[in-house]
């Protein structure tokens, strides 16, 4: 999927409506809970961390302020991991230390994106 992007200037230039600003307020938190619905399970903190936003002077987002976002939303490539203060890695289960482990990257979510396309179209689900 693709990134949403609003001309900011734009929509300066339009002035301020209360009705209007209530209504994009409560787009926004439709926008907002369709993500919290459909983000990852496991990602507790990112999911909790999806919120509504004011823009200045009129306008609102929705974003998501866990650290790993930009990770689960865009995904990652192919990288190595390295311990930082031991000398080795190691989890439960693991059957022994290791000094390095080749991570296989993460596919991106696109969850915010695919929330603002689903709450466009009206609907709860792909």
């Amino acid at each position: 999927m693709g990134r949403v992007e609003l001309n900011q200037a734009v929509i300066n230039r339009l002035g301020s409506w209360g009705a209007v600003d209530d209504d994009i307020r409560a787009r926004a938190r439709r926008v907002q809970a369709m993500a919290r619905g459909r983000g990852p399970v496991d990602r507790g903190d990112y999911v909790s961390s999806i919120d509504t936003e004011r823009l200045e002077p009129h306008g609102w987002r929705v974003i998501a302020r866990d650290r790993k976002s930009a990770w689960i939303e865009d995904g990652t490539r192919p990288h190595i991991i390295r311990p930082r203060t031991a000398g080795a890695l190691w989890w439960p289960g693991a059957a022994h230390p290791v000094a390095m482990v080749r991570h296989p990257g993460t596919q991106a979510t696109n969850n915010l994106a695919e929330a603002l396309e689903l709450a466009a179209r009206g609907t709860t689900h792909t």
